[in-house]
């Protein structure tokens, strides 16, 4: 039996049976690459894109040199400095009157200055130290120098009126421990002075409060001058101290009085001299008690040794310390009265200054002697 003609017609003449298969095949393809596609993103890793960056533009260098001397320049006068004025001989500077408003009396601290108006305060040394120079010390600290510090017995911490006995009973306890917290009791000044001598002449008792920076605060009376320090000798050998004052000045070495020279009623020590003074000491007072001979003592060369010197003036209206300091075995020259002409005890070189003003009094004495500060 035959079969129609239509299904004897081969396959590739059947148009819409191509278009099907070729449909087929078509996707199969684009599947076939999508899917490839797709598992090489998966299989391979990306790969990071690198960013050049073009370099940085070179700095002009005297645009650079420019900027940095003008900061230079607003940093130094944004915050203006003083630089204090030091000359040789004080005497010579003129200087202008000044209007000044009247100070505060309020419990504030102040800062202590000389007076321009005597020999050697107000202005600096000339030696190239800062601070100003006052008789009691300078207000900066020095080589070797002593720390002093104004101690007003008439007005307690709080600057009411003290109700304790005063320089008496607190000194007593000052020479028991030789610690200055024994003066806590009463006010003290603010701003220490640093001193390198004690040869003070005769001036008025309220030249203390005033070195001191507190002559609105305190009375010129019944205050006291406390230093504390050490000092050593290069060559070594036994010393003594000797002095006098108007009203008290007292030596201790490691914690010993060796000398209390001035009014013995003024002395809170139990320390007496074993020679009787019999030298007068310089010619400014009738008042001013004769020289006074302390206590022989020990110094190691080189060695520094704690060392407290004390000032003060009870009744008021003048003041005056001389301290010199004698060697063991030196053979001194002497004045007609027999007296030997002693070094000025110091712990540093004097300046012009000192040496014009420590001259003055034409009383014999050595401005050249040892150096006792300990730097």
């Amino acid at each position: 039996m035959d079969t129609p003609s239509s299904a004897r017609k081969p396959l590739l003449q059947r148009p819409l049976l191509l278009v099907i298969l070729g449909s087929l095949l078509l996707h199969v393809l684009v599947g076939l690459v999508l899917g490839g596609m797709a598992v090489f993103r998966i299989l391979v890793p990306e790969e990071a894109e690198i960013e050049v960056l073009p370099p940085p533009e070179a700095i002009d260098p005297q645009k650079r040199e420019y900027k940095i001397k003008a900061m230079r320049t607003q940093r130094s006068t944004a915050l203006p400095t003083q630089v204090p004025l030091a000359v040789a001989e004080p005497s010579d500077f003129p200087l202008p009157a000044l209007e000044t408003p009247d100070p505060n009396l309020g419990k504030t601290s102040l800062k202590a200055r000389g007076s321009a108006e005597n020999f050697g305060q107000g202005l600096g040394t000339g030696a190239g130290e800062g601070g100003f120079e006052t008789f009691f010390g300078n207000t900066s600290p020095l080589a070797g120098a002593l720390e002093g510090t104004l101690v007003d017995f008439k007005q307690n911490e709080n600057r009411d009126p003290a109700t304790r006995a005063g320089w008496m009973d607190a000194g007593k306890d000052f020479f028991r421990t030789w610690k200055k917290r024994e003066f806590r009791r009463y006010f003290q000044a603010p701003q220490p002075l640093y001193a390198t001598h004690f040869y003070i002449p005769l001036i008025s008792a309220d030249e203390a409060p005033r070195s001191y920076g507190v002559e609105n605060l305190v009375e010129p009376s019944d205050w006291a001058t406390v230093y504390q320090g050490r000092f050593q000798s290069k060559e070594g050998g036994r010393y003594r101290f000797v002095g006098t004052a108007d009203d008290v000045l007292i030596v201790g070495v490691d914690e010993i009085v060796v000398l209390s020279a001035g009014f013995p009623q003024s002395n809170p020590t139990r320390w007496e001299p074993e020679e009787d003074p019999i030298h007068r000491g310089p010619p400014v007072s009738e008042y001013l008690p004769p020289i006074t001979y302390g206590d022989w003592f020990e110094m190691k060369p080189g060695n520094p040794m704690a060392l407290a010197v004390v000032l003060a003036e009870l009744p008021g209206g003048e003041f005056a310390s001389y301290l010199f300091i004698q060697k063991e075995g030196v053979n001194y020259p002497k004045t007609d009265n027999g007296r030997p002409i002693l070094p000025v005890f110091k712990l540093k070189e004097f300046s012009s200054a000192d040496r014009a003003r420590l001259a003055g009094d034409g009383y014999p004495k050595d401005l050249d002697g040892p150096v006792f500060g300990y730097f």
